[in-house]
């Protein structure tokens, strides 16, 4: 019992490193054949956005923000991925009974 509890702490602690890690993590994805650019955190915050002038200056409202929502998403989809790398990285020696 006490070993399960130990595990669980050290899991905990790992958690909390991760999840600080994470957030000096960024990742930059570009949507639109490069014309929208995005940076987001590894805790999935947008840090800035980028849109070339291009796009801004014909009328396609609606183009663009079709293509914004799909560099967020896909954006969102890399930090999935690196924050998954970085979890299985860190937790991976740790023995956890029943995970």
């Amino acid at each position: 019992m006490l070993d399960k509890m130990k595990s669980m702490f050290e899991a905990q602690s790992k958690m909390k490193a991760i999840q600080k890690g994470l957030e000096n993590i960024s990742v930059d994805h570009e949507g639109a054949g490069g014309k929208i650019k995005i940076r987001m955190s590894g805790t999935q915050k947008v840090l800035s956005v980028s849109i070339d002038e291009s796009l801004l200056l014909a009328d396609n409202k609606q183009v663009i923000e079709r293509d914004l929502i799909s560099t967020i998403n896909n954006a969102s989809t890399k930090v999935q991925k690196v924050a998954a790398q970085e979890l299985k990285s860190a937790m991976g020696d740790l023995k956890i009974p029943g995970l």
